[in-house]
C-alpha cells in the first residue's frame, strides 16, 4: 500500500533565511513538532522543537535573529510516496529519526511522524519499539552506543555536554552560511582572494546599513550570516545620505587598491550575492529607502 494517505494539502514550509522565533510560532499556531526548511529545488532540512531547545536555547542564540539554516538538521532522511509504510519503518530505525518528508519528484507532499504509525494501527508493536530504542541507543557525550540511559556523570555535567554541543553546532552553520556568502562574491569576482572578499562585503554592506534607517539596518543585518553581526551593528547610524553608489566605489577603491571600473565590479558582486541570502521582501524594503543609481545593483 503506497504512502498516499499521509498526503497533506497543507503543510508548514519555511525558507532557510526565517529565523528561530518564526518556526517556534509556527510550531505553536499549528500545534507541530517540527517544520520543514526548504531551498530551491527542494528540502534543505528540518528543524524540530528539540531543535530550537538546544542549539537555540541551550546555545544562548537569540531566536529573533537566528536564521533556520543555522540551525537546522540538514541530513533530511526522505520517502517517496509511491512507497509503503515497510520502507517508513526501515528508515526511521537504520536512520534513528522520527520524522519522514514524503516526496513526489523530489518535493514534499507530506511527513509521517512516528505518532502517526502509532495511530495508524498497522505497523506492529516491536518494530514501534526497535525505533524507539534505535533512537535511544544513539551515542552522546555520556553515554556510549548502544545503551539507552547515560551512566556516571552529574544532570550538571551533561547540561553543559548539551550546551557545549548546541554552541558548536550553532558556530559550524554559522560559518558554512558565511563561507556561502564569500564564495558567491568570489565567484562573481574573479582576482579577489578571501581576505579582500572579507573587507569588500563588510565595507560595502557597512556603508549601504548607514544609508539606510537605522530600523531597516537592523531587519537587513538580521538576514545576514551571523559573523558579520557584530561589526555591523556599528553601521546602524542612518540614514546617511552621503552614501551614494559613487562613494561605496571610491571607499572600495581605496580600500583594496583597486581602479573604479574594477571597485564598481566588486561593489555589484557584494550587493548581487547580497541579494540572493536576504528574503525577497526584505530586499524589497531596503531598495525602497535607496536612491535610483544604488537600487540598480540588488535584484528585483
Amino acid at each position: 500500500m503506497s504512502l498516499e494517505r499521509f498526503r497533506r494539502t497543507r503543510m508548514v514550509i519555511m525558507p532557510k533565511r526565517a529565523m528561530a522565533y518564526q518556526a517556534a510560532r509556527a510550531m505553536e499556531d499549528n500545534h507541530i513538532g517540527a517544520v520543514l526548511v526548504s531551498e530551491p529545488p527542494g528540502l534543505a532540512g528540518v528543524l524540530t522543537d528539540r531543535d530550537l531547545a538546544l542549539a537555540v536555547l541551550g546555545g544562548e542564540l537569540e531566536p529573533k535573529t537566528t536564521p533556520l539554516g543555522e540551525v537546522m538538521s540538514e541530513d533530511v532522511v526522505v520517502c517517496d510516496v509511491s512507497a509503503d509504510l515497510g520502507e517508513v519503518v526501515r528508515l526511521m530505525r537504520e536512520c534513528r529519526v522520527r520524522r519522514v518528508p514524503i516526496v513526489e519528484n523530489g518535493k514534499p507532499v507530506g511527513l509521517i511522524t512516528f505518532d502517526d504509525l502509532v495511530l495508524d494501527g498497522s505497523v506492529s508493536v516491536e518494530d514501534l519499539r526497535a525505533i524507539v530504542t534505535a533512537q535511544l541507543e544513539v551515542e552522546t557525550a555520556h553515554k556510549a552506543a548502544g545503551l539507552v540511559r547515560p551512566e556516571g556523570p552529574a544532570r550538571a555535567d551533561r547540561r553543559a555536554a548539551g550546551r557545549a554541543h548546541a554552541l558548536m553546532r550553532a558556530k559550524a552553520r554559522a560559518d558554512a552560511s558565511y563561507d556561502r556568502l564569500l564564495a558567491m562574491i568570489a565567484e562573481r569576482a574573479p582576482g579577489l582572494d578571501r581576505v579582500r572578499c572579507e573587507r569588500a562585503l563588510l565595507l560595502a554592506v557597512c556603508m549601504l546599513c548607514r544609508r539606510l534607517t537605522q530600523g531597516e539596518a537592523e531587519h537587513l543585518i538580521a538576514q545576514l550570516p551571523s559573523k558579520l553581526r557584530p561589526q555591523l551593528d556599528q553601521c546602524i547610524d542612518g540614514p546617511d545620505r552621503a552614501v551614494t553608489r559613487q562613494a561605496i566605489r571610491e571607499e572600495l577603491a581605496r580600500a583594496l587598491g583597486l581602479d573604479a571600473g574594477t571597485a564598481g565590479e566588486v561593489m555589484a558582486a557584494v550587493f548581487d550575492s547580497v541579494s540572493e541570502v536576504v528574503a525577497p521582501g526584505q530586499m524589497a524594503e531596503v531598495r525602497g529607502q535607496l536612491p535610483d543609481d544604488l537600487k540598480a545593483l540588488f535584484t528585483a
